[in-house]
């Protein structure tokens, strides 16, 4: 077997059973544990590598998202912290409490920034602008206001809720806020004149939660009655209800894709929905007490609850994963006609379903059933290919896009051979042969072999210029061939030369 011609790729065997053991290993849970009272809320850091919680002991924590481990804690709060957010950078902190206040805090030090005084009532949310030079604060108060994060100046003041101000949002692109109220509506504003904008009134309990999809076109309102509702944010129109919690909805947020909604509950669950179906996907049901807060990671990726057990609880979701080998790791081929190995895990319902392929990232084939081998055309024209392939659950969740490349080249290598240098004849049964070869473009010359007749060859070896051969006896002319081979397995021409032996 031609194995060393054909390039195979240097990953281990023990490397692709290590990553298929990790891609079925059962969903990561890390708990955060350390607060001396209930978790009220919960945020990741805009890189997703720690967590920051706010608790009744009127402290807030940061933690390693990874390994659990507590990084410091902000002290500085009379009361309880209700609220926690990060910056958009990542270097601040920002707090909401029931001594009225809200504190920012530098991320990386704790240290003590300012404080946000003006609310006569306590602070029950807290969000930054997209951009971090704003802060906005919800108050029990009946009030919402917008500070400038720098000076701490006031800049807004939004009134006209007839009961508290129980959650606060920013639009995507930081133009509109969003508050929620126990006066059982949501309300958009205009976040450079303070002046109201499209109302969301039809809720029939308090509005605890409320947030903007990731492209601004819903709002999603969390609510006392136990459920969620997805709202058009341009039209005010009633999308869908998300009913199954059997206690109120304390805090709902959408995925980094919009793709899903997330909500934390009295009833001590968290569940995950289809945002565009409102299909239920998983209960989460590890804490024991009444769960506060609900964020997803930045990659999606990842889900985290804030609950009045005193803990947070950090959790991997089921998406599908795989991997793509095209001919069984092969770094080069000399046909469009490849085979695809393919191994898939995870996903939600009853697991993966259907794969697609694409050449470019870009245009996708039709979705079709698993195999776990698959023929595959590579597109013409040599060079480096790239297969992708994604999965696809039983409840229409798309995993990442895998891949893997291959190189195709279709053009045999050239070359010659000449017996001492040219030579007419000679009196020795050893001979010098010079060879010459060239791939051009192609993936490299890898293999050569020689014969005396032309059917009868010798074992392939590595290519090189100059070689010892013997001659067959008798005297005579003798022609010895060559043939050399690519990285791809392309054969070339048979080149030849002669010469005669005279011994005496």
């Amino acid at each position: 077997m031609l194995q060393t011609g054909l390039g195979i790729r240097s990953i281990t065997m023990m490397a692709v059973a290590l990553l298929l053991a990790a891609m079925t290993a059962d969903a990561a849970v890390t708990v955060f544990t350390g607060h001396l009272s209930r978790v009220n809320a919960a945020a990741f850091s805009p890189d997703g590598t720690q967590v920051l919680t706010g608790s009744g002991d009127k402290t807030a924590k940061l933690w390693d998202a990874f390994t659990g481990a507590e990084i410091r804690t902000f002290t500085g709060h009379s009361s309880e912290v209700n609220s926690v957010a990060f910056s958009p950078d990542g270097t601040r902190v920002l707090t909401g409490s029931t001594d009225y206040s809200a504190k920012l805090w530098n991320a990386a030090s704790g240290a003590f920034v300012r404080t946000y005084s003006g609310h006569t009532d306590t602070v029950r949310s807290v969000a930054f602008s997209p951009d971090g030079t704003q802060v906005l604060t919800g108050s029990n108060d009946l009030s919402a206001k917008l500070w400038n994060m720098s000076t701490g100046a006031l800049v807004h003041t939004f009134t006209g809720h007839l009961s508290g101000v129980y959650a606060v949002a920013f639009s995507p692109d930081g133009t509109q806020v969003l508050t929620g109220s126990g006066d059982q509506t949501a309300q958009i504003w205009n976040a450079s004149t303070g002046v109201k904008g499209m109302a969301f009134g039809k809720h029939g309990a308090a509005v605890n939660s409320v947030a903007f999809s990731p492209d601004g076109t819903k709002v999603l309102t969390g609510l006392s009655d136990n459920t969620a509702i997805l709202w058009n944010a341009s039209t005010g129109a009633l999308i869908r209800t998300f009913t199954g919690h059997t206690g109120a909805v304390n805090s709902a947020v959408f995925s980094p894709d919009g793709s899903k909604v997330f909500t934390g509950s009295l009833d001590y669950t968290a569940k995950l929905w289809n945002s565009a179906t409102g299909a239920l996907l998983q209960t989460l049901a590890g804490h024991t007490y009444y769960v506060r807060s609900a964020a997803f990671s930045p990659d999606g990726a990842a889900v985290l609850t804030g609950s009045w057990d005193n803990t947070a609880r950090l959790e991997t979701l089921p998406v599908p994963k795989g991997t793509i080998l095209i001919d069984n790791n092969h770094t080069a081929t000399n046909n469009t006609a490849a085979t695809l190995g393919l191994t898939w895990s995870g996903g939600w319902g009853t697991g993966v379903a259907r794969m697609r392929f694409s050449d470019d990232g870009a245009h996708w084939t039709a979705w079709e059933p698993l195999l776990a081998t698959r023929a595959y055309t590579l597109p013409a024209g040599d060079g480096y290919k790239t297969v992708r392939v994604q999965f696809l659950d039983q409840l229409n969740n798309t995993s990442a896009v895998f891949s893997d490349y291959i190189r195709l080249d279709t053009v045999a290598p050239t070359g010659s051979i000449i017996i001492n240098a040219g030579a007419l004849s000679t009196a020795s049964q050893t001979v010098t042969l010079g060879l010459t070869y060239t791939d051009g473009a192609g993936t490299g010359v890898a293999r050569m072999r020689f014969s005396d007749d032309g059917a009868h060859w010798t074992a392939w070896e590595y290519p090189k210029a100059s070689k010892s051969y013997k001659l067959p006896l008798p005297n005579g002319y003798h022609t010895v061939r060559v043939q050399y081979l690519d990285a791809a397995g392309n054969y070339s021409a048979t080149y030849s030369d002669y010469i005669k032996l005279a011994m005496p």
